[in-house]
């Protein structure tokens, strides 16, 4: 098994080495890894966010020893408004068909069954009715971005998708037609808190055996549907403490465990007293502990992004905005620090 970290420096990657987690690999140093993934069939997928250059797009059919460039996804509905950055690449299989999907920012959904050799715009979101009203996602940008791709492993013809801001939008006929699936989310910064539009979700899982059970950690807490996005419940800490975040990790089993890694809030990004923690429910949300054997107790202004935090079986790891790396081999109850002088960590990975 590979550890591998999308930096704003290149794509690192570790492995266990006579029971120590070691540097194997680099690649694209000293650029900017906007997204990885690898697909079905062992292929990996990089994109590079130039600031210059625009996006690229990487495929490596040996598992990174080399790479190849691969088309870039171009917006069909007007060409002038090219593609700022490649947010997310996630893959499934569609009538015995590899289909990589790319979510970009301005916000919007490609999709290649060709191996990243060309790509088509599902202009059905692009062009929905409500895109008058979605907002700028952050850093600064004013324009929305999409960085959640969530498939259902027994309907292909079904897609959900995060939008910050705009929210969840769902279909169910390969992306011709949408809708959104918002019901329950909050928007503390709308005038309307419950508006249909306008939700800022962060990071959304599907459970890999009971598919109707998603988890959402959003701008405003952590939700939980139990009716395939339908409708959502706040499970946010009730003592306010794991609540606003990025990141989140589901257990593979038990659909009532998760973990976030939270911020003060949304102005004070940074942990709770400057004490990094990892936070755990058991009991879909009613109790949240944290664990911090290992992590940083003081002065810690680490925060976690998006896809910057994975599990696999017992390992769990997770990047920080300030290039720190740590891993836990038993479920979070105590970590270990494998860096801390990368880069911006953008997402891990565990691969193999």
């Amino acid at each position: 098994m590979k550890l591998v970290a999308a930096t704003d420096k290149g794509l690192i990657i570790y492995a266990p080495t006579d029971g120590k987690w070691t540097l194997t690999d680099l690649a694209f140093v000293g650029l900017p890894v906007g997204a990885f993934h690898t697909d079905e069939e062992g292929n990996w997928w990089v994109a590079i966010n130039h600031k210059h250059w625009g996006s690229k797009l990487y495929l490596s059919g040996n598992e990174g020893k080399s790479f190849e460039e691969v088309a870039v996804p171009r917006h069909e509905l007007n060409q002038n408004d090219t593609v700022r950055s490649i947010w997310t690449i996630q893959s499934t299989y569609i009538n015995s068909a590899l289909k990589l999907y790319i979510g970009t920012e301005p916000a919007a959904l490609f999709v290649s069954d060709n191996y990243g050799q060309s790509f088509q715009e599902i202009t059905g979101l692009s062009q929905h009715p409500s895109r008058p009203e979605w907002q700028g996602g952050g850093k600064g940008s004013k324009n929305p971005f999409l960085h959640s791709i969530v498939f259902h492993p027994h309907k292909p013809e079904e897609l959900l998708v995060g939008i910050s801001c705009a929210g969840v939008f769902k279909c169910s006929d390969e992306g011709h037609t949408w809708h959104p699936a918002n019901k329950g989310l909050k928007a503390f910064y709308l005038p309307d808190n419950s508006a249909p539009i306008g939700h800022d979700p962060h990071a959304i899982l599907r459970h890999p055996q009971n598919h109707e059970v998603l988890w959402q950690q959003n701008h405003c807490g952590v939700f939980r549907s139990i009716d395939n996005g339908d409708n959502w419940q706040d499970v946010s800490d009730p003592n306010g403490m794991a609540s606003y975040g990025f990141a989140l990790a589901i257990d593979e089993t038990d659909i009532n465990k998760a973990w976030v890694i939270p911020a003060q809030s949304d102005d004070l990004r940074y942990p709770h007293d400057c004490k990094l923690a990892v936070y755990h429910t058991q009991d879909a949300g009613k109790s949240w502990q944290s664990t911090s054997n290992g992590l940083p107790q003081h002065t810690s202004f680490d925060l976690v992004l998006r896809a910057a935090f994975a599990k696999k079986g017992n390992y769990m790891a997770f990047g920080t905005n300030n290039g720190n790396l740590y891993l836990s081999v038993n479920q979070g109850n105590d970590w270990l620090t494998i860096n801390q002088n990368l880069s911006t960590i953008r997402s891990i990975s565990f691969v193999g």
